[in-house]
């Protein structure tokens, strides 16, 4: 079905007005017919997923043609603010929606900055973009103006230049009267590893959505204009401040975020063994990467929109520039995950030294920026055998411009030199590049080639799917540290947190620790209360971080919290559960979403709806061909042992993760498939579509463990009917196509004219085994 259908189909069952105070638009846009249009969800849906991701999901789920490749123009861009972004402290979030070009899942991805913001206050909740024009488009949009503005003199322009370009061509300033979504060379290469940038350093990066918003000719969405205020009322605005003062009074915030940023984590995973090194070959690196390293260059911290917390370092490394900002902040701070408490008395006292990347006295604009975060530090330092911090830092600027996922790019880096460590690769097939660790000027080049595709860039620019299109060798699969297609979000060797490991395995996206990492699992007196942490998690976690008993408490609290939060548009890291147990909450979140909204929803509501919208993640992923063996994780974590630190020896034992994981299915309310069992799948079919028939079959069928599928998708007929059945389930298409079974709907059965039978919304039908005799 034409996307144009499905998009008409869709507008049907919307509303041409707001149904509750501060709700914005969805704006269809059609690039290639330069057309958009406007209508708004139905409050059943936003009590069912709420917005930013939710509703993109929504949006994505009754506009996806499965059948179709993550690139073609037919497949929508998604993008989709929170429902409380730009009007509650650290809601500065959004997210974009897609089928993933690099993963074999869906594609989404949250980001900060500004745009989301803007993209609300300018009376917009989602933005779907489809179509592609026949020359590169800007599209800009200014309130209810949509403007398509030819982009073609800016083709080429990667992060820095283009921004400067646009903020001269259209007298603006982005953060003041302007914000941007926009993608670098290596978007409109279709860099598998690119990403859409949000700003300076804030990128959608994660399943290549740089290269899909390339795909449509779309080299940026700009909203232009400072957005208006909305008028929010005394009360709501007190429960605001008393949101940003919880979060501003949490230890991590106090101490962390605010003074040196995310990479505060460094240290403690490299003390505990779990610092993902030289693709995961080791597990600890040198002390040279700890936060206290990058103080020297390190002059400010900046945020997102109105946002208290400022946790994104910037970086400055040319003469005469200013650091020492939080300098010695984590000094004497012990945490509760190093298990090695000398550890907080350790500070380098390290001096500013940098003079040019090559020593040379020469300087250039990627010596100076913002960043970096955690996984920027482990990517592009231990993964890949780095451990200056300067070069680091400069790396770092260097992906913010290139505008590439610093997870994916990295791991594919680290993947290629691992192949040619052992010999799996050599210099022919590198183009003369020598892939040893840490070599810093061939990775730097490295990166400039990925974005363009030249020579052995174009391997790493198809990311995880290498071996896939003929650029390894099959066995290099073996070394790949990627799941459902797509490589690890953070550096953090999870072969000692067990419940970590469930949380990459299970998450929706691939591989990515922000769909569910229970990171308090490793905070000490937190596992020492034994009662607090059964509260915390709503079932029995065992304190050892080894153990495999309870953590799909864990997980699932925290995948249930973690998408409500993306629907509400607040920061994962000032999010309960994240990072601290005193961050705000799912009830916080409610009460104000009752505020601004006026629709009424508890806490326990939102952690149903957070399960509602993995729910509906993991539909998309099953029409998309993903099942149970999907959810696993790398060879390496499964046969090779840790070699270092307190939990020397540790692995990842199959049979035991194989039964949590089934025990993570059952208390979701997942079938063994880990699709949403029959009931569950009705009730969000019948509010993502419209439309539900249930199917029984005569038995349990490949694909359909409890005997029962659900068609979501209308159908005017048992031919139709058959038709998706076998699309739904193509692993059971021989079985599927016996005409030996009859058909009953609604308990009549239907003896002739099969393919012409009607099969109205709300049928039960069942296949029935013909029973001869006489």
């Amino acid at each position: 079905m034409d996307i144009r259908v499905r998009v008409d189909r869709l507008v049907e069952r919307m509303l041409e007005q707001p149904q509750y105070p501060t709700q914005g638009a969805v704006l269809f846009v059609d690039l290639e017919r330069r057309e958009s249009r406007r209508a708004y969800l139905p409050v059943e849906v936003v009590k069912t997923f709420l917005g930013g991701r939710g509703g993109n999901m929504f949006l994505l789920y009754n506009l996806l043609d499965a059948g179709l490749d993550p690139l073609d123009p037919g497949v929508p861009l998604i993008f989709g603010a929170g429902i409380l972004t730009a009007n509650m402290p650290s809601a500065t979030r959004g997210n974009v929606t897609s089928r993933s070009p690099e993963s074999r899942a869906i594609l989404d991805s949250n980001a900060g900055d500004y745009f989301p913001a803007f993209l609300k206050r300018h009376g917009y909740d989602h933005l779907v973009l489809y179509g592609r024009n026949s020359q590169w488009t800007l599209l800009k949009i200014d309130r209810d103006q949509v403007a398509f503005v030819d982009a073609t003199p800016y083709r080429g322009m990667d992060n820095i230049a283009f921004t400067a370009a646009i903020e001269r061509d259209f007298a603006c300033t982005e953060q003041k009267d302007m914000a941007m979504a926009r993608i670098s060379s290596a978007g409109e290469n279709r860099v598998l590893c690119s990403g859409i940038m949000a700003g300076q350093k804030s990128i959608w990066a994660r399943g290549g959505g740089g290269a899909k918003m390339g795909s449509l000719n779309l080299k940026a969405i700009l909203l232009l204009g400072k957005p208006p205020e909305f008028d929010l009322t005394a009360d709501y605005k007190r429960r605001n401040r008393e949101i940003g003062k919880k979060i501003l009074s949490a230890s991590v915030v106090q101490n962390a975020l605010k003074k040196v940023g995310t990479p505060f984590l460094y240290k403690p995973s490299r003390v505990l063994g779990a610092m993902g090194t030289k693709n995961n070959q080791e597990t600890t690196w040198h002390d040279s990467l700890d936060a206290d390293n990058f103080d020297p260059y390190r002059p400010n911290m900046s945020g997102c929109y109105k946002c208290p917390v400022c946790c994104r370092a910037n970086n400055d490394m040319l003469p005469g520039g200013k650091g020492g900002w939080g300098a010695s902040a984590l000094t004497g701070i012990a945490g509760n995950a190093s298990y090695d408490k000398d550890q907080s008395t350790l500070e380098h006292h390290k001096q500013r030294t940098y003079n040019g990347i090559n020593n040379d006295g020469v300087f250039d604009q990627y010596d100076k920026g913002e960043g970096p975060e955690y996984i920027i530090v482990g990517k592009f330092g231990p993964d890949i055998g780095l451990k200056e911090p300067e070069q680091v830092l400069r790396l770092n600027n260097i992906i913010n411009d290139l505008a590439l996922d610093a997870s994916s790019c990295g791991s594919a880096i680290a993947w290629a030199m691992e192949l040619y460590q052992r010999g799996i690769i050599d210099q022919e097939d590198t183009g003369g590049l020598e892939l040893t660790w840490g070599n810093y000027p061939v990775i730097e080049q490295l990166l400039f080639m990925t974005a363009k595709r030249e020579g052995f860039g174009d391997t790493i620019a198809c990311s995880s799917r290498a071996v896939e299109q003929g650029k390894y060798p099959a066995e290099a699969l073996d070394y790949c540290m990627a799941s459902k297609g797509l490589f690890q979000s953070d550096p953090h060797d999870a072969r000692i947190l067990k419940a970590f490991a469930l949380g990459l395995a299970v998450a929706t996206r691939g591989m990515d620790h922000l769909r569910n990492r229970a990171t308090l699992e490793i905070n000490a007196r937190i596992n020492d209360d034994a009662a607090f942490k059964t509260a915390l998690y709503g079932g029995v976690v065992a304190p050892q971080p080894t153990s495999y008993e309870g953590k799909e408490y864990a997980v699932r609290r925290c995948e249930n919290t973690f998408a409500a939060g993306d629907a509400v548009g607040m920061c994962r890291f000032n999010t309960k559960l994240f990072n601290s147990p005193s961050t705000p909450d799912l009830e916080l979140f409610a009460g104000q979403i009752r505020g601004l909204t006026g629709i009424s929803l508890s806490g326990d509501e939102l952690d149903e709806i957070g399960r509602n919208i993995t729910g509906l993640e993991r539909m998309l992923n099953f029409s998309l061909g993903l099942r149970a063996q999907d959810d696993t994780l790398p060879r390496r974590w499964f046969e090779e042992p840790i070699k270092v630190g307190p939990f020397k020896g540790e692995k990842i034992d199959r049979e035991r993760f194989e039964e949590l994981k089934q025990r993570f299915y059952r208390l979701t309310g997942l079938n063994s498939e880990g699709l949403p069992a029959p009931d569950w799948h009705a009730k969000l079919s019948r509010v993502a579509t419209g439309f539900c028939v249930q199917v029984k079959l005569p038995q349990p069928l490949p694909g359909a463990p409890e005997g029962v599928v659900i068609i979501d998708q209308p159908v005017s007929d048992l031919g139709q009917l058959r038709a998706e059945l076998q699309r739904r389930i193509p692993e059971a298409a021989e079985q599927l196509q016996d005409r030996s079974w009859n058909i009953a709907i609604n308990g009549n059965m239907v003896l002739s004219d099969e393919d012409q039978a009607p099969v109205p919304d709300g049928s039960e039908v069942t296949l029935l085994p013909i029973i001869a005799g006489g």
